[in-house]
């Protein structure tokens, strides 16, 4: 089977890749050289903003859509890499005659959303159940595992700083990586129905408790104090003047909403029939 994977270069999609390594895959690049130096078979098109044409060169059986950030820069803004990219895929995928768009959304995709992440990832979703394509979508919670950027910050911070913040009443439901990679892949090889589905843990939990749980995960033993999420607001224009700044407005806004499953599509039990520990 012939699969085009955009961002397989990622966190999931580097996890993707080795259960899908029998297949004819095509990873979109701007530094294809290192997949070739990975060992991963395939064919590295150089990526370029011209995704719509690419993928009608390429003519996969299968597209899915990995490509996202989780905070702007410079010209990668949410809008763009979110939406304007999805757009441009599902178009090639159309016209290169694929039978399977499979996007990442997220949860809490929603156009009217405050936060401008979750509002471009809601677009997405409207324009790919639109495009007359046969989709899959999954709308993940924070997704754990090794190489996740967010605990690669905590313990950089762990190292400098005695104790470390976080919102108390801001909630997550972490997703094994493993369970993530694990769907993605069943969604590519035929083995889901088309829709919708929330990829989450079983466990609810703060965000407090997250960075507990994943510095404990890494041998680390820092307090983690959990603050209410609106004493954080006045610290953000101290926050922006930092080089990396720990919470930015956006996160602030997409931490308004929880990111635990809303129970009203299918889940990893569901498709994978178990579910792991996120640490």
């Amino acid at each position: 089977m012939r699969i085009l994977i955009a961002g397989a270069g990622g966190f999931v999609g580097s996890a993707l890749l080795r259960r899908l390594s029998a297949h004819d895959l095509v990873l979109p690049s701007r530094a294809p050289a290192k997949f070739a130096a990975a060992g991963v078979k395939g064919v590295f098109p150089l990526f370029n903003e011209d995704l719509a044409a690419l993928a009608e060169m390429q003519r996969p059986e299968v597209v899915i859509n990995l490509l996202g950030v989780i905070k702007e820069e410079g010209a990668q803004t949410f809008e763009k890499v979110h939406f304007e990219y999805t757009r441009r895929l599902v178009d090639g995928a159309k016209k290169a005659g694929a039978r399977r768009f499979i996007q990442m959304s997220a949860l809490g995709a929603d156009p009217a959303s405050p936060s401008a992440y979750q509002a471009s990832k809601g677009r997405a979703e409207e324009y790919v159940k639109g495009s007359g394509l046969d989709y899959v979508i999954f709308r993940p919670s924070l997704i754990s595992g090794p190489g996740q950027k967010l605990f690669s910050d905590l313990v950089k911070l762990a190292a400098v700083l005695p104790f470390l913040a976080a919102p108390r009443d801001a909630w997550a439901a972490p997703v094994n990586l493993e369970d993530a990679a694990d769907c993605f892949a069943r969604a590519a090889l035929n083995g889901l129905p088309s829709g919708i589905y929330e990829l989450a843990g079983e466990e609810r939990m703060s965000f407090a408790d997250l960075f507990r749980r994943g510095l404990a995960a890494r041998g680390i033993r820092r307090p983690v104090l959990g603050l209410p999420r609106a004493l954080f607001f006045p610290l953000l224009p101290f926050f922006s003047l930092l080089p990396e700044p720990p919470m930015t407005l956006e996160q602030y806004r997409l931490l308004g909403r929880p990111s635990v499953p809303t129970g009203r599509y299918p889940g990893v039990r569901e498709i994978l029939g178990s579910v792991r520990p996120a640490f």
